[in-house]
């Protein structure tokens, strides 16, 4: 749900010549907010910035470094450039791995980035093989709680479903959305986004009646939870009127 404490403004570049660690820090938080709330393009240009200052004051294999690095990489896939990110992706998950260990949370994003990107490049059945092994080690390093575990099995979910496995994805995300219920709560945006999934590939496999009975609770709980003029809820008034359209 949007915060009513919106950044109006974006941030600026850090000026200092040798900023602390915990400046650097904070940098990356308040610009990580800026590129998901308002500008992905800013957000890139402040993170090339700022990965230039951390390489500078804590060195190129520092986890707060490789962290930045990171965030850069996210925000060049996620501002349309997916093919690209893989790649760069793709260099930074090694030199993580042997820094900061396999279990580390950086190297864990990492590997879900790249993957979640390699299927928006295309590479669908790639990302499935992806997150087959990400998803475990997750489980294994972070917990099977971790908010980022869950983003995991919904991406892989989600992949599952795009190839064409409805059955499986629907199985898959409504396992999910119960997890995400007892762990976030019925009104957080991950349960909200599982229980869509759900109900479009319960649809797409065949149950449309089914589907159609899922999409009228959630499009009344993302109108309560989110507003009716968010994106989310249109999204799922969309799904709504297709499953009932196609039921006849």
């Amino acid at each position: 749900m949007d915060s009513p404490f919106r950044i109006v403004r974006p941030p600026r570049p850090i000026e200092e010549p040798y900023p602390s660690r915990a400046r650097i820090n904070e940098q990356i938080a308040t610009v990580w907010e800026w590129g998901m709330r308002e500008d992905p393009a800013t957000a890139i240009r402040l993170f090339h910035q700022l990965g230039g200052v951390a390489e500078r004051v804590l060195g190129p294999a520092d986890r707060d470094t490789l962290n930045v690095r990171r965030a850069y990489t996210h925000f060049v896939g996620l501002d349309g450039d997916p093919g690209r990110a893989v790649q760069v992706f793709a260099g930074l998950i090694p030199v993580a791995t042997q820094t900061l260990g396999p279990g580390d949370w950086v190297t864990l994003d990492m590997r879900l980035c790249h993957a979640r990107f390699t299927g928006e490049a295309g590479e669908t059945q790639r990302a499935i093989a992806l997150f087959m092994q990400i998803v475990p080690d997750m489980t294994r390093a972070l917990g099977a709680e971790a908010q980022s575990t869950l983003t995991a099995r919904s991406y892989l979910a989600r992949f599952t479903g795009e190839a064409g496995d409805w059955g499986r994805a629907a199985a898959m995300y409504g396992a999910l959305a119960l997890d995400a219920t007892r762990i976030l709560g019925p009104d957080s945006l991950e349960t909200l986004v599982a229980r869509a999934g759900h109900a479009i590939n319960r649809g797409l496999s065949g149950y449309r009646g089914e589907a159609i009975g899922l999409y009228d609770m959630l499009v009344a709980d993302f109108a309560r939870v989110l507003g009716t003029d968010h994106t989310e809820t249109r999204q799922t008034q969309v799904w709504q009127r297709y499953f009932r359209t196609v039921s006849g």
